[in-house]
């Protein structure tokens, strides 16, 4: 499925590669494995948040249909080892894994940075920088093996990778972790277990409530002119977003006591 009305189309003959999907694979599954060690190891000493994080996180992926659709992201059928589809879009195994670490590890790990009493405002950036760091080695290389595409006219795309998608998937586990750092008072008990609901959620807003600028533009099929504007507007509602999850600690040390 493509967005009706636009010529922008990936290549139709593009096929995933077999053993670059299986090296592609596997590195991507190593992070989730650390991740549900951490999250076993802390759910023996009784936190199941980190637990809850990586579901959340895998439960998140049901969404990159509809994020390829509208920001023209492409999986090729032929070769792909498929783990689901919707929006005639077939998603590869390796997907759910990745956001089990890449939204929801990186998630919890923002929570303990926000809990952290030594964490400021600036630390909040720097999140958000090592994040995008993260995303741009995750995703050259299969980008490079052409496991994927990103096509129609995107903005700001550098080697074939647009930087308004990894700036806005910077702030998806950054938006989760900070929801629950602001909701932990009420987060007890039996309430724990919506922790899921909320990282799964965060990923989606993320998506939908800054990248819709582009989204649009890319539909608008009017070339460059319009979706350089549109990617302007979408990071300037990515700082904005990041700048709204800072005021969640002081601006600097003893300025603020943090809630216990």
């Amino acid at each position: 499925m493509f967005v009706p009305g636009t010529t922008s189309r990936p290549p139709a003959d593009m096929a995933i590669p077999h053993n670059e999907q299986l090296v592609f694979t596997i590195m991507t599954q190593i992070p989730f494995i650390f991740v549900l060690f951490k999250a076993f190891k802390n759910l023996a000493k009784g936190d199941s948040t980190c637990l809850l994080f990586a579901i959340g996180g895998v439960i998140a992926a049901a969404f990159e249909p509809a994020v390829d659709v509208m920001g023209f992201c492409y999986f090729p059928r032929e070769g792909n080892w498929i783990a689901f589809e919707w929006h005639g879009r077939p998603i590869p195994i390796f997907v759910p894994a990745t956001y089990g670490w890449f939204v929801g590890g990186q998630g919890y790990w923002f929570l303990t940075v926000l809990r952290n009493e030594r964490t400021t405002r600036p630390g909040v950036w720097k999140l958000w920088l090592r994040s995008f760091a993260a995303n741009l080695v995750l995703e050259y290389p299969p980008l490079y093996w052409g496991i994927y595409i990103y096509y129609g006219y995107q903005p700001f795309s550098v080697g074939g990778f647009p930087l308004w998608f990894p700036a806005i998937h910077a702030v998806s586990p950054m938006m989760a972790a900070g929801f629950i750092f602001i909701l932990r008072d009420h987060l007890k008990g039996w309430r724990i277990v919506m922790i899921p609901a909320i990282v799964s959620s965060s990923y989606a807003m993320a998506n939908a409530g800054l990248g819709w600028p582009v989204w649009a533009a890319l539909s608008a099929d009017n070339g460059y002119r319009t979706t350089y504007g549109a990617g302007i507007a979408t990071f300037s509602l990515i700082a904005t977003t990041v700048w709204i999850i800072s005021l969640a600690v002081p601006d600097k040390l003893g300025s603020i006591p943090k809630k216990k």
